[in-house]
């Protein structure tokens, strides 16, 4: 490396750093960030400091960083004084940051640690009451452990989850793995043979309502796969596994007498810093201090327990508050006989927390008890009524807890307290439940022109925040008939399921969704909302189906759904099918078929407003009508549609329409304008997390590698595209970036390479019916048998190539180029005899032979 600039990039491309996200860091621009490593200007002194730290740069090795930066040494200077950028410590972790220190945990987090570095302790479990703190623990012990786990500390939260059939999705969205979604593996296969190499720690949180399920075992399974990873459990019982190690977690001390000094570190200290929290003014007496001695007594010190008792400071006195914990815990102690009282501490301080709110506090806080995962101001106010100054109230008494989002959240185990408290009232906790699942379904469905504008991506957090809520939602609405609420949803759940590459879970959804209806109303509703919804149902279903590369299936989906929606005569619910129609036969190779679709979903679309498949429809048409050749004007209309996606504001689609705009000028000839486009279709897909726009981008630019001749970069950039496109299960473009790498393989001199890449992408394509692919391969294969003397054979695949109506332009002219190679070196005949056998044999029948 040459330059300073060289070395950024490379330092970051291996810390897997984007440039957005390393300007992010620094706090310069996007564009700033790539001149500097383009070479085009030099960091000032001050940012180069910032860049020294986003990149753990050793302080004792930062002024010649610096100089080096502001090229007054050598940039071999770094490698001389600086570790491998991969030797800096870079934390991989999700760990929840807590807003106050750990108290009185001091020696229960250094025996844990301890426990942990013993290599035979591979799963320990830290068993104790709810509330009693175990999460906090196990985060603080979490976060000192950090520097042995190098494959990261990962928290796994599974208060929410009823079924241990949803441990590895919940998992794998912990610590960023994504299912290939392929036939070949399961979700547990896979996850687990990601985690295999892997030195890691999962804190694996709240196992208690999983314990006695059958499939707990996974626990097991996944340390015996998996030998350097180690599972930090928290539960209130123990998991009864062979590999398990329990830690009891008990209540914070309770000092003996009143030594002030004896204070700290123990349930008192954290009564006192509760309690300042809670009331500012909050100064404990001489007097008061007997009083919280008995109040940590009572809830066994439980820090939950502690906490919801200190926020009464502000209206009543310790001994109050003392008084009121006592009457109830010993009712609950003399009723609840044969179970230690411990174990029933936190429902005491519930009961009495409970009997100290007003009225209307507690039938709200019953009605939040609907919400999962949290809730906004907006939706407690709809679904609970409760007003501004009552969720104020309860935040203050630390019933609910309000987070840096906006957001309000309940403690599971109050949640489930709450809940107790609904289900008492049935008529009332029916009503709740429907107005929770109308606001949520309301709510989403309206979202989905904020999805499409410049807030796409605050927009998409937003509501990949409220998941829990959309899935109780969704399941009330399909349990009581909703399906026109659900309809209502789908232009939204489309965007938010494919953009966070979750199919599975979409299709699982969507499938329950159209059963239901199907049952309920047959499989040809006579109701117009009823076949709307199935038909927008059969839609998003087809959408995830062939982005999974099961086109058959998708092609069958969405022909039914056309077949449902037409005699509507409602031009509004056309578009989407007629569009994804389009598409599925592009896959397929019928581009005759895919630009009818599409030129009639564009008429639809502009026949409605529907400005977002008017522009998809322009692309794809532009596109397709490229690729067949059937007009020298595409560029126009390709630039003219991402102009529309602009005047949207959409990010995802403006990349999207960026990705065709860049197939076009590279088969124009445009390498530069290719490149730009597509390296700002990077940045935007990696802005709002649109995975499968990345995949096709990186796929772009390892084209525009390819054809100036920079094949070890092409190489590159296409295995980029591939474990994209794997992470997303998207079995067509896996193949077709194999196809295209194999020549850059090729090119290389690495023959044997080319050759298993070619035969792999066409054992894909075999699955998946990707007749574009197989056509891509075959070129390829002809260029292996031309280098090693089969001549005939290769023009033989050719002539098949240049035979067929799916082949795409690019593999039209690999083909024509090596043919007029090939034919210069051989005799008449054998050109002519090599035609015949082309025409006389089948496509099919060459694919078979080449299978096997």
């Amino acid at each position: 490396m040459d330059t300073f600039g060289e070395w950024l990039r490379q330092q970051r491309n291996e810390l897997r750093l984007t440039r957005a996200q390393l300007a992010e860091s620094v706090g310069c621009s996007v564009a700033w960030l790539r001149k500097i490593e383009d070479g085009e200007q030099r960091p000032s002194a001050q940012i180069a400091e910032l860049i020294a730290n986003s990149l753990n740069v050793p302080h004792a090795d930062r002024s010649t960083f610096v100089k080096v930066a502001r090229g007054e040494l050598s940039v071999k200077r770094l490698s001389a004084v600086l570790k491998p950028v991969n030797a800096y410590p870079v934390p991989h972790t999700n760990l929840p940051i807590s807003p106050t220190p750990l108290i009185g945990r001091q020696l229960e987090a250094e025996g844990i640690c301890q426990l942990l570095h013993d290599p035979q302790c591979r799963l320990l479990t830290l068993v104790g009451p709810g509330g009693v703190g175990k999460t906090r623990l196990a985060v603080e012990v979490a976060f000192k452990v950090q520097e042995d786990f190098p494959d990261g500390v990962y928290f796994i939260p599974l208060a929410e989850v009823n079924s241990t059939g949803l441990i590895v999705p919940v998992i794998a969205d912990a610590i960023g793995f994504s299912f290939h979604h392929t036939s070949h593996a399961d979700s547990k296969t896979q996850l687990f043979s990601y985690l295999r190499e892997k030195q890691a720690l999962l804190l694996v949180d709240n196992l208690e309502q999983l314990v006695n399920e059958p499939g707990i075992g996974l626990l097991a399974e996944l340390l015996a796969s998996a030998a350097q990873v180690k599972l930090l459990a928290t539960s209130r019982e123990s998991l009864g596994l062979q590999e398990e190690w329990a830690y009891e977690v008990e209540g914070l001390s309770i000092p003996e007498n009143n030594d002030r000094e004896g204070y700290q570190n123990t349930s008192v200290e954290l009564f006192l810093q509760r309690a300042r929290r809670s009331h500012v003014g909050f100064n404990a007496t001489t007097e008061d201090y007997p009083a919280i001695m008995r109040i940590c007594s009572l809830v066994d010190g439980n820090p939950l327990g502690i906490e919801l008792a200190a926020a009464w400071v502000r209206s009543l006195s310790c001994d109050e508050i003392a008084q009121e914990i006592e009457h109830g815990m010993d009712f609950l102690h003399g009723s609840l006989r044969g179970k230690p009282a411990r174990h029933w501490s936190m429902r005491a301080v519930f009961v009495q927390s409970w009997k100290l709110l007003t009225d209307e506090e507690q039938c709200v806080l019953a009605r939040l008890s609907v919400f999962r995962g949290g809730f906004r101001r907006g939706g407690a106010e709809v679904v609970a009524g409760a007003s501004i100054s009552v969720l104020s109230s309860l935040v203050m008494k630390s019933i609910i807890r309000r987070n840096g989002t906006a957001r309000y959240d309940l403690h599971v185990l109050v949640r489930q307290f709450a809940a107790e408290h609904l289900s008492e009232k049935n008529d009332e906790q029916t009503a709740t439940q429907n107005r929770h699942s109308n606001y949520v379904l309301t709510a989403f469905g309206r979202a989905d022109d904020r999805m499409h504008s410049p807030a796409q991506r605050e927009a998409l957090a937003e509501w990949a925040a409220e998941m829990d809520n959309i899935r109780a939602a969704w399941d009330w609405a399909i349990t009581h008939g909703e399906f026109g609420l659900i309809e209502k949803t789908l232009r939204a759940f489309a965007m938010l399921y494919e953009t966070r590459g979750l199919y599975r879970e979409g299709i699982d959804l969507l499938d329950r969704a159209i059963d239901s209806l199907e049952a309920t109303y047959g499989p040809s509703p006579a109701d117009p909302s009823g076949k709307a919804a199935l038909g927008h149902l059969l839609t998003n279903r087809a959408l995830l189906t062939f982005r999974l590369g099961h086109h058959e299936n998708a092609k069958a989906m969405l022909e039914r759904c056309l077949n449902v929606l037409r005699p509507l005569n409602d031009p509004r619910l056309l578009p989407e099918p007629m569009t994804y129609l389009g598409v599925v036969m592009s896959l397929t190779g019928d581009y005759a078929k895919a630009l009818e679709l599409v030129e009639e979903a564009r008429e639809k679309a502009l026949e409605v407003g529907d400005r977002v498949f008017a522009a998809t429809s322009l692309s794809l048409h532009a596109n397709f009508s490229r690729v067949t050749g059937q007009s020298v004007d595409q560029h126009r209309r390709l630039m003219a549609a991402v102009a529309e996606w602009r005047e949207v504001g959409d990010p995802r689609f403006i990349a999207y329409g960026l990705n065709f705009l860049a197939q076009s000028a590279l088969a124009l000839g445009w390498f530069d304008e290719a490149r730009e486009a597509l390296e700002e279709s990077v940045e935007l897909n990696t802005s709002v997390g649109a995975r499968w726009n990345l995949g096709h981008a990186f796929q772009g630019l390892g084209a525009v590698a390819q054809a100036q001749g920079e094949h070890r970069q092409a190489v590159d950039l296409y295995l980029k595209a591939v474990d994209t496109f794997t992470e997303l299960g998207g079995l067509f473009y896996i193949g077709q970036s194999l196809a295209q790498m194999g020549h850059s393989l090729f090119a290389l001199g690495n023959d044997v390479e080319a050759e298993r890449i070619w035969r792999k992408s066409l054992k894909i394509a075999a699955e998946i019916h990707g007749t574009p692919v197989v056509l891509e391969v075959f070129v390829g294969l002809a260029n292996l048998y031309a280098k090693h003397e089969d001549i005939t054979y290769a023009l033989k695949l050719l002539f098949v190539v240049l035979n067929h109506p799916a082949s795409l332009p690019e593999t039209l002219n690999r083909a024509r180029n090596l043919q007029d190679i090939l034919e210069a070196q051989s005799e008449n005949s054998q050109v002519e005899a090599a035609r015949a056998w082309a025409q006389t044999n089948p496509f099919q029948v060459v694919f078979n032979e080449l299978l096997s």
